[in-house]
């Protein structure tokens, strides 16, 4: 059993008190006694005062141990820190907020890079009536398949991720992945990691799903994503005691780093885009999809669309600082990145809802911090398996 030190039991407590009473959805993922769960959701609510006093009492009694470890506690108390003083009813400047909570300064990405991209997609998408948002859907919605198909191409997804995972990373011989669909759900997809290397990846139905997109959305959750990385770090909490690796927090910098792997999941085990060769010689004729859409001309759209991954971003600084409204958010979220309006309006809701409202740039950013080391391949192994800040990362470049 786990031997968890004072330090550790009270940041537990702290940040289950947090999600039980104050911010439904703060621990994303719990896998530490779950005694010390019960009594804290058993116990009255505390004041938002009382938790600024266990934070700064935290911060007091880091262990000094292990250096890395003290600097990942100490970004990670400031991040808590900064959710406490707001349900204490202090305001930040947007991005300050989102510097504290995850270690990150994002900044706004010139909109030509949008042109530009536009500029692209017009050159390489198949030619068709309609404006260049409608010819972008029209691409996407050649591959889409019915839920009721979904299962048995999600294993095919799974088998693949998995064995290719595994021939780059050790993987338990007892972890596991269930796979069940939902609806209801304001996600596409979703990983419940329960503990002991066992995951649970929901797929919403409400959303459309693609054929082209399933891999990607199964590498991203499951091998080498969200699930390969946390059953890889779960030996710090059981192995070491490290109680912060039992309770992963979504207003956290490791949430930048679970991002960043997530989103380069697909490129490390499938290098160069190779995943669209996969996409057509084995997966869409397994969904019984007829088209004479190429994997190169699935690379090329992927490659001239690959900067519209930032417009979210821009919109929800742009919109946190005051420059745009609801509707103006919506429309720039449509024009800039081609999105449906019904989709923009969805993306709305992500960056303007207060459990993701700075979350927005975890994707990205994230992405971006490990593709810019020096060497990619080597900085997304030490991030599956070692206590890593998104700062750190940045100093590598």
């Amino acid at each position: 059993m786990t031997q968890l030190d004072a330090f550790g039991r009270d940041y537990l407590r702290l940040v289950l008190e947090i999600h039980a009473h104050h911010i439904d959805g703060y621990v994303d993922a719990y896998v530490g006694p779950a005694e010390l769960k019960a009594e804290v959701d058993a116990a009255p609510p505390q004041t938002p005062a009382d938790l600024l006093a266990a934070v700064a009492d935290l911060q007091e009694r880091i262990p000094e141990g292990d250096p890395t470890r003290a600097a990942y506690l100490a970004a990670a108390l400031r991040g808590i820190d900064c959710t406490v003083r707001m349900l204490n009813g202090r305001t930040f400047d947007y991005l300050d907020e989102v510097h504290r909570i995850y270690d990150i300064r994002p900044e706004l990405v010139a909109e030509a890079r949008f042109e530009e991209a536009h500029r692209q997609l017009d050159q390489v998408l198949p030619t068709g009536e309609g404006d260049l948002p409608g010819r972008l859907l029209a691409y996407h919605q050649a591959f889409e398949i019915d839920a009721a198909r979904a299962l048995p191409l999600l294993e095919l997804a799974r088998a693949e991720t998995r064995r290719r995972t595994a021939a780059l990373f050790a993987l338990p011989d007892d972890e596991s992945v269930e796979v069940r669909l939902v609806s209801g759900q304001p996600w596409s997809a979703y990983n419940w990691y329960l503990g002991h290397g066992r995951s649970l990846i929901e797929f919403n139905t409400d959303m459309p799903m693609r054929a082209t997109t399933l891999l990607g959305t199964f590498a991203h959750e499951g091998y080498p994503g969200h699930h390969t990385e946390q059953l890889l770090k779960e030996p710090l909490y059981q192995a070491r005691g490290y109680a912060e690796q039992a309770a992963m927090l979504l207003h956290s910098p490791t949430a930048v780093i679970a991002e960043g792997i997530a989103t380069t999941a697909t490129e490390m085990i499938f290098p160069d885009g190779s995943h669209h060769d996969w996409n057509v010689e084995v997966l869409l004729p397994a969904a019984g999809i007829a088209h004479d859409t190429t994997a190169d001309m699935m690379r090329r759209v992927a490659a001239a669309g690959e900067a519209l991954a930032y417009v979210t971003g821009n919109a929800a600084i742009l919109y946190h600082t005051g420059q745009l409204d609801r509707d103006q958010t919506i429309d720039y979220i449509h024009t800039y990145g081609l999105a449906p309006q019904n989709r923009a309006e969805k993306s709305f809701g992500f960056l303007s809802h207060p459990l993701y409202r700075s979350y927005i740039f975890t994707y990205s950013v994230g992405h971006d911090l490990i593709k810019a080391t020096a060497d990619p391949a080597a900085t997304f192994r030490r991030c599956l398996t070692e206590q890593v800040l998104p700062s750190a990362l940045r100093a590598n470049h």
